[in-house]
């Protein structure tokens, strides 16, 4: 049976009923990208409970097993649910929210949207005079299966992990989509230079706050027709609003969506890093309540612990992730990797002083995405088989050259000197308290979760391997000696009760966690490899060890005091940042 996609149609055909009445320019419309995926309007799943994007029936409910309304896992809808059979598109009513909220955040046009696109308030109803269209992908696009997996209480915390949960949004992640977009004048309500006053505030509207929900994750994200052209005195310039953008090369052993067997970096991976990292040290200054409700008001909630409310949150993190390298032939074992960009928006006194110290710091003992805790090496599982585990990020930004005007790219790298950590820690703190002086409590938190504070982590730069194990640009592997592709603090790790001396670290739960035994838990080590120059300016291979304590201290009789004291005992490390052995 062959299904009518009807709706890039019914543009046509009004495009064409207008331009036969003589009436063209009361209509207008463009192709818009799509550049990842988006969550828009809504359609009913048959079970009932997982969230569909707005969609027009093109096939029968048909799964492999049972029935359409069963429950399912996102394993299980993958296997039988991988796209559905309706054929998505963003609600009309959609755009016009988005053009709303967009007119109405500039004063200068506000009461011109209210009178040509309606109003109602105690006074009463005023109809619009400008009608919206659904926007339809110009090549029939199925709906396509996507994940929510909120890991905030796993990673933070170390408590239970979540229950991923599906949904399906228009896009699947890999392809962009091109969009048709169109309005149209109401005849005789309405000049043709109206509808292109308006038609201008959809292109920038929809390129500046892009479409659906999570717009704040990367979802929705939409390029404006080529021949757009922003109009200056359009442009929303708020003095007290800053942005950076950084550049990033990430080399993983993987991450993923829907599908644990298809290698996807997503944009939600870095806003998790980004609102995790946050949290870190939120909680060595405020209480959990204070701390959760003070991220909320960062970086977005959908219910606040404070009232209970939604809240949009000031900070907006847009990526740019570009397809990911190819790897090379005959590698074993594989990893991938991804370039792109990210850009960081927030109110000047917030992004520089509260945001960007943050940045720097998880940039610096970390990577993103699976296996963010442990620098990019081999090891060989119980079968004897090698694997890939962990990640190398390398994140830049644009520096004015000392001395000159030019901007040259460099990376967002900390010294390996002790103060310039503490340093940096002191004045996010005091940044922190001038902006919630009631909620930043005296001393330091240490509650039993990852806390980036004095008191509550400690941070070491010990020997690395003896040489970068990858080759970034080839895509494959250096070294084939999976011990020459760690340095020390991976070694440490590593350490079991047949080392020496015996520790008992690897695969222990209160340390190197543990991923293979049924439950998973979380590392309370993170270890990333690094690159300096030496004293002969001859690159040197390090690994930055942070240690979260997760409420004990160093006197405690604990495996993390231990590790402690053992990474205090290294020859040739460095203390960098935290405590320090009694």
């Amino acid at each position: 049976m062959t299904y009518l996609y009807s709706g890039l149609h019914l543009i046509e055909l009004l495009e064409k009923q207008h331009h036969t009445r003589s009436q063209s320019g009361l209509f207008k419309s463009g192709t818009f990208t799509l550049s990842w995926r988006t969550k828009v309007g809504s359609f009913p799943h048959p079970d009932v409970e997982t969230i569909v994007s707005a969609g027009e029936p093109c096939g029968a409910w048909r799964p492999a097993q049972g029935r359409a309304e069963d429950k399912r896992m996102v394993g299980d809808n993958w296997q039988d649910f991988e796209e559905l059979p309706l054929h998505g598109y963003v609600p009309a009513a959609s755009i016009r929210g988005i053009v709303r909220l967009w007119a109405k955040q500039r004063p200068e046009i506000a009461a011109r949207m209210y009178y040509l696109l309606g109003n109602q308030d105690d006074q009463g109803i005023t109809a619009g005079k400008i009608e919206f269209l659904d926007a339809w992908p110009e090549t029939p696009t199925k709906l396509s299966l996507d994940i929510v997996n909120p890991q905030q209480a796993f990673q933070v915390y170390h408590e239970g992990q979540s229950t991923p949960l599906s949904l399906y949004t228009l896009g699947d992640g890999t392809e962009a989509i091109a969009l048709k977009v169109a309005i149209r004048g109401i005849p005789g309500q309405v000049k043709a230079e109206e509808v292109e006053e308006v038609w201008q505030w959809v292109q920038h509207a929809l390129s500046r706050h892009g479409i659906g929900s999570r717009t704040a994750s990367g979802y929705g994200n939409m390029k404006p027709p080529t021949d757009f052209k922003a109009h200056s005195d359009l442009r929303l310039f708020n003095p007290q609003d800053g942005s950076k953008q950084f550049d990033f090369l990430l080399h993983s052993q993987g991450s993923a969506g829907p599908d644990m067997k298809t290698m996807e970096l997503r944009a939600a991976h870095w806003r998790g890093w980004l609102r995790s990292w946050m949290l870190r040290f939120l909680l060595g200054v405020m209480s959990r309540p204070d701390a959760e409700a003070t991220l909320g008001e960062l970086m977005g909630t959908l219910e606040s612990p404070v009232d209970k409310l939604s809240r949009k949150g000031c900070i907006r993190l847009q990526t740019n992730i570009g397809k990911p390298l190819e790897e090379s032939d005959c590698q074993y074992p594989p990893f991938y990797g991804w370039v792109g960009n990210i850009t960081i928006s927030a109110p000047k006194e917030i992004l520089n002083s509260i945001v960007l110290p943050v940045v720097r710091v998880a940039a610096n003992v970390g990577g993103v995405g699976r296996g963010w805790r442990r620098p990019l090496h081999t090891f060989v599982m119980n079968n004897g088989r090698p694997a890939s585990r962990g990640t190398l990020l390398r994140l830049k930004h644009k520096h004015k050259k000392k001395g000159t005007n030019d901007w040259v790219s460099v990376p967002y790298s900390l010294p390996i000197v002790p103060l310039k950590w503490s340093s940096l820690y002191d004045d996010w703190r005091l940044a922190v308290r001038a902006q919630w002086p009631n909620r930043v409590i005296e001393g330091f938190n240490n509650p039993a979760a990852e806390v980036f504070s004095p008191r509550s982590c400690a941070v070491y730069v010990l020997p690395g391997p003896p040489k970068e194990p990858i080759d970034r640009r080839e895509m494959k592997w250096l070294e084939k000696d999976s011990f020459k592709t760690r340095g020390q603090g991976m070694d440490l790790v590593y350490r079991t009760r047949q080392g020496n001396p015996p520790r008992n670290y690897k695969r222990n739960p209160d340390l190197g966690g543990n991923a293979g035994s049924g439950g998973a838990y979380c590392s309370w080590v993170s270890v990333k490899g690094i690159t300096v120059l030496n004293e002969r300016k001859m690159p040197e291979c390090k690994e930055v060890v942070c240690l979260f304590m997760g409420g004990q201290t160093p006197r405690a009789k604990h495996v993390r005091s231990q590790f402690l004291q053992d990474l205090e005992n290294i020859e040739g490390g460095t203390h960098l940042f935290g405590v320090t052995p009694p």
